[in-house]
């Protein structure tokens, strides 16, 4: 009877245990933040994040750490399987997975929730001098780095092909590597075109201009923008200013999304509210670490964020400096 009544109590508290872990986002744990690839601009984003957290927040039982990972795809599935807690992502992929639309369609994420809204993820698709591509119809038939396999750049790259060129991945020859790979091949005559979809300066794409042979990146006319808005209407114009690149005397006309900070819907509201005390208190220390901080539009910081609602952290904190918050964004 003893040993029964043993089983039957130390079968309870196991129960007890599993419940808890399932239920709640423990303190005591490592927080991952999934961003992209080493030569992108998520990367490092995702590292500092990571290091002004501890620095601010590690008392409080958690620890940061930045992942390097194929981009937003391959976010939001570790995200969806619980294998990260936050990530960086492009806000219309986020949207698409949040409501089961598009490439989602059926394979709804419905754990994910918005932090606020980062940079302009910008479509920098650089060519080699030599490769003759002058225009986006130029890209047939020429080895292109698309982006790593089942990446955001990856989707980008399809889309911008049918809309401007009216090209598929049949009709040019598609790499799916990521950007650092990518600008070692275009310097080594191995690839004519790669598409860096990330927050300007972007470093593979600073080592291409820095670099010996000549490289130059295909610009968005208004009737490109305006055929991109048609099949993508998440795009906007964007400007990249001359000097932004090594070499680079002109000021470059291209498109671009807005990328945001994720975190999953079982992490707490407290430490989401914290999260974000951080970075508006070191804002212009950010600014200072990478440029991309800089296109921050920290008075906005949900304009362009689609599909997903925000985190109640979030809430709480952009209505404690003011903001008001649209309907949509609620959760």
């Amino acid at each position: 009877m003893k040993s029964t009544k043993k089983i039957l109590v130390l079968f309870c508290l196991a129960l007890f245990l599993l419940s808890a872990a399932g239920s709640a986002f423990a303190s005591g744990k490592f927080v991952t933040i999934v961003t992209g690839s080493t030569g992108g601009t998520y990367y490092p984003i995702g590292t500092i994040l990571a290091n002004h957290f501890n620095a601010a927040l590690m008392d409080k039982g958690y620890k940061w750490s930045a992942q390097s990972s194929g981009g937003t795809v391959e976010n939001l599935d570790m995200m969806q399987r619980s294998e990260a807690e936050m990530a960086i992502a492009m806000a219309n992929l986020t949207g698409f997975a949040y409501t089961g639309t598009v490439r989602y369609e059926g394979k709804k994420i419905e754990n994910l929730r918005y932090v606020m809204g980062l940079w302009p993820d910008v479509t920098q698709f650089v060519v080699s001098g030599s490769s003759g591509i002058k225009t986006w119809a130029d890209l047939k038939g020429k080895k292109v780095a698309v982006g790593p396999a089942a990446s955001g750049t990856e989707f980008s790259s399809r889309v911008l092909l049918k809309a401007l060129a009216g090209l598929t991945f049949d009709d040019i020859r598609a790499e799916y590597v990521g950007y650092s790979e990518a600008s070692q091949a275009l310097q080594n005559g191995q690839l004519d075109a790669f598409n860096a979809e990330a927050g300007v300066p972007v470093a593979a794409v600073a080592e291409l201009y820095a670099g010996r042979q000549e490289v130059n990146m295909l610009e968005f006319s208004p009737d490109d923008i305006a055929k991109l808005k048609k099949e993508a209407p998440f795009y906007a114009a964007v400007l990249i200013p001359a000097g932004t690149y090594p070499n680079q005397e002109k000021e470059l006309r291209v498109a671009g999304i807005k990328s945001a900070l994720l975190v999953g819907k079982d992490v707490p509201e407290e430490l989401v509210y914290d999260m974000l005390k951080i970075v508006y208190s070191k804002k212009e220390d950010l600014k200072k670490e990478h440029a991309a901080f800089t296109k921050v539009d920290f008075d906005n910081p949900v304009d362009g964020l689609f599909g997903a609602p925000l985190h109640p952290g979030a809430v709480k904190f952009f209505r404690e400096i003011g903001m008001t918050i649209p309907q949509e964004l609620l959760p």
